[in-house]
């Protein structure tokens, strides 16, 4: 307490950041300047220990990139003389404070007015898409479904990119099922209530829902949105709206953002259904997001234009990544081939669970999406995904995120070089091997002349993939490090990581990394497709190894 005391400056009015029903919140400045946010619980007959307790688990347990996390809490006693029938007595007093982390980028409810959101469309959409996803881990991802119930503008506030964060869960209750209960506890009527609990007092998941609802139309309509809607038919005022944010775009509108707009509108109307049974889940609205990007992606052109797009498209131009459609494996996960609505194919690299960290993903696509070049592979799109499931620890169902990883490539129907080599040369006409040793040549002069340089790190015959014109491509860039200069390196782990054979010396004797680690890979692979893959030099004198793969 007495900590909270000081870096509050004794919760001075000065301090304030926000009021609730439950509480104030003050701004605290730690010793090593990082700001927090205290929740003073207020001291009111409907506060008890009990709530706070319920308060202070609701957050504990919601751990979400769309949910305010909790850093810690108070609760502390204290004996103070109070008069009680003209004398005084010792009263026990019970104060509670939560902490949590400060989003300097405020509350939604200071970008909304009676028109629509002054906020760019793409950050509007990121705002919703998070509400969404935020509300989706309360009703679906954590062991017992948590139910908001006071889900509105104040409480979803932004961090400095502003990305939505949902808090102030005061209100919560917990439920064993999605049953309908009845509650007498009632704050307040409010336009983020339901119809079914201002009269009924009736609460289910459909209650957030609807709050959710009403949110998105102050969003994109304004916040006397939901009155206006009343007196006019959906269709109109989908169109309504669809036309505000056209003309705000100045026309400039994307076939995929218009599917953004209408989709959250259309959302937006299901959930402010009077009725509780028309409106979605929660589940139901983020399958609908999704589907956003899986209708969308009908050409190779549009994906690439998206880059980002949701793992339902991915299991299904894979035929859900079906051993049919697998074209490759490697020491990073496992390729398959996916069949886009016009016919048009791609190369899509599910990535395994272990092996490779958040780091190393954003590495390769960071690497990947700065590189535009003939002989290298183009990068169509990417996928994060992440899911929430329940497993067995220590006797106890707890919840576990699973994250899926995928990154998609342009398909090479030549396959990979590998295919070409043999025990003798190389199965290809004389032409085609130059081709494909220029080839790749030109697409390694151009990852090394890159700012900053990318080193391939696993250049091997395997990671040089063919298109129907035997155009050589480098690909598979799993193990590239970026430095600024051209200078020589020494990595810090001790696990080599590449393919015996196509590793310098220096690397495997000291760990060096420089320009050279690729080009030594380079010579082998040349020396391969020349010589055959059994092909050594290294006992041979190197006059004698030139004439005699001449003569072959």
């Amino acid at each position: 307490y007495g900590y909270l005391n000081s870096i509050t400056d004794n919760f001075s009015e000065e301090r304030i950041i926000g009021r609730g029903r439950h509480g104030v919140v003050y701004q605290g400045v730690q010793d090593n300047g990082l700001r927090i946010a205290v929740k003073k619980l207020h001291l009111m007959p409907g506060l008890d220990d009990e709530e706070f307790i319920i308060e202070f688990h609701n957050l504990v347990r919601a751990q979400h990139q769309n949910i305010i996390l909790l850093l810690g809490y108070c609760h502390h006693t204290a004996q103070v003389l109070v008069e009680h029938n003209g004398k005084d007595i010792s009263a026990r007093v019970e104060e509670g404070y939560l902490c949590s982390e400060h989003l300097q980028g405020g509350s939604l409810d200071k970008h909304l007015s009676n028109e629509p959101c002054a906020l760019a469309w793409h950050t509007c959409y990121k705002i919703i898409r998070g509400v969404c996803e935020g509300l989706h881990y309360l009703h679906k991802g954590v062991e017992y479904p948590i139910y908001h119930l006071e889900l509105k503008p104040t409480k979803i506030l932004l961090d400095n990119d502003m990305m939505p964060k949902i808090g102030g869960f005061g209100f919560s209750r917990f439920f064993d099922t999605t049953e309908t209960f009845n509650t007498s506890e009632v704050a307040r009527t409010s336009v983020y209530m339901p119809p079914e609990y201002v009269s009924k007092r009736q609460i289910t998941p459909k209650f957030d829902v609807f709050s959710l609802g009403i949110i998105i139309l102050q969003i994109m309509a304004g916040k006397e949105s939901y009155t206006k809607y009343a007196d006019i038919p959906p269709k109109e005022f989908i169109e309504h709206v669809y036309g505000f944010w056209v003309n705000r775009m100045q026309g400039t509108i994307s076939k995929h953002t218009s599917r953004e707009v209408r989709t959250c509108i259309e959302i937006a109307l299901k959930c402010v259904e009077s009725s509780q049974v028309k409106r979605p889940t929660i589940n139901q609205i983020i399958q609908r997001l999704n589907k956003i990007d899986i209708i969308e992606f009908s050409s190779i052109d549009e994906l690439y234009r998206t880059r980002e797009f949701a793992f339902e498209f991915l299991e299904r131009i894979t035929n859900d990544f079906s051993d049919l459609n697998k074209v490759g494996s490697g020491g990073y996960g496992d390729v398959y081939k996916g069949v886009l609505d016009n016919g048009e194919e791609i190369a899509v690299k599910k990535l395994h669970q272990l092996g490779i960290d958040d780091e190393q993903f954003k590495n390769e696509v960071n690497n990947l999406m700065r590189v535009q070049h003939e002989n290298i592979v183009r990068l169509v799109g990417y996928c994060y995904h992440t899911s929430q499931i329940f497993v067995e620890y220590k006797g106890k169902h707890v919840s576990a995120s699973v994250v899926e990883r995928a990154i998609c490539f342009e398909y090479m129907q030549g396959g990979s070089l590998n295919d070409q080599l043999s025990a003798q040369s190389c199965k290809l006409d004389w032409n085609k091997c130059y081709k494909i040793i220029r080839g790749i040549c030109e697409g390694l002069h151009y990852l090394h002349n890159a700012v900053p340089p990318i080193y391939h790190l696993d250049l091997k015959p395997g990671n040089i993939l063919l298109d129907k014109d035997m155009v050589a491509k480098i690909g598979d860039f799993g193990l590239s490090r970026l430095f600024d200069s051209a200078q020589t390196y020494m990595t810090a782990s001790r696990d080599l990581k590449g393919t015996i054979g196509y590793m310098p010396p220096e690397y495997i004797e000291g760990q060096k990394i420089s320009p050279k680690f690729d080009v030594f890979s380079l010579g082998v692979i040349i020396i391969k497709m020349m010589a055959g893959k059994e092909a050594s030099y290294a006992h041979t004198c190197r006059e004698e190894f030139i004439e005699h793969v001449c003569e072959n």
